[in-house]
């Protein structure tokens, strides 16, 4: 079942960029791009362009859509994320954007023994840059490593138990795993679970916040609402 979920949200993305794609007038049926495996996240730039998530590495990699190739550019995270380099990979699985600003999520789980993997713990972003038609992304703000925490301390979470999952590992029946992240209208983001998976729901939790936290100026505000959705 979650390899299905993982697999869903890859289709998704991939019909989104072929929609980006057809609607520059510019569609082919078949484009290949290389320079990486395990994507894992990604969202569109500009007509033709998006930039994707490894969940292998901690480079964000930017493509044209409508052709196929190697990355047009590229961005080595690891010192802005503050990774150690013991275990390097901070496994981004969740990205969104709100106007020029890309919001990525880590897992935030263990490794799949359970073993504890603080690298896993980043929430950040990072913003779109253009100049002459060529885009970039720049680091913006900090990254913010305690979300778990938050998740901990939460009165309306309380009985989730996501501080205690996440000691668990991610694909046990009482681990955490983050797997996906969307904005609201309202310019609020929803952190998406692919574990824990409570009465057989999918949890969505809502963050408030997400410019301020990324500024360092408050900490996350989890608003008292949740969402579930029945899993298919």
């Amino acid at each position: 079942m979650a390899m299905n979920i993982k697999f869903a949200n890859m289709i998704v993305i991939i019909f989104a960029l072929i929609s980006l794609s057809a609607s520059a007038g510019t569609l082919s049926l078949v484009n290949s791009h290389f320079g990486m495996c395990d994507a894992s996240a990604a969202v569109p730039v500009g007509f033709n362009l998006f930039v994707v998530a490894n969940d292998e590495d901690n480079i964000l990699r930017m493509y044209k859509s409508n052709e196929s190739g190697k990355p047009i550019y590229s961005l080595d995270l690891s010192s802005f994320l503050q990774i150690n380099s013991k275990h390097p990979e901070a496994d981004i699985e969740g990205a969104t954007f709100i106007k020029n600003r890309i919001y990525w999520i880590s897992s935030h789980g263990t490794n799949k023994d359970g073993k504890q993997r603080p690298n896993r713990h980043r929430f950040f972003a990072t913003d779109i840059e253009e100049s002459n038609d060529k885009y970039s992304l720049k680091p913006t703000g900090k990254p913010y490593l305690g979300l778990v925490k938050a998740f901990e301390d939460s009165v309306e979470l309380k009985n989730y138990g996501l501080g205690k999952a996440a000691k668990n590992a991610p694909e046990s029946k009482n681990g955490l795993n983050i797997e996906g992240l969307t904005k609201t209208p309202q310019g609020n983001l929803l952190i998406g679970f692919r574990n824990p998976i409570p009465e057989g729901k999918a949890l969505l939790v809502p963050l408030e916040n997400p410019q301020e936290v990324i500024a360092g100026n408050e900490e996350p505000k989890l608003v008292n609402q949740f969402f579930f959705h029945w899993l298919v």
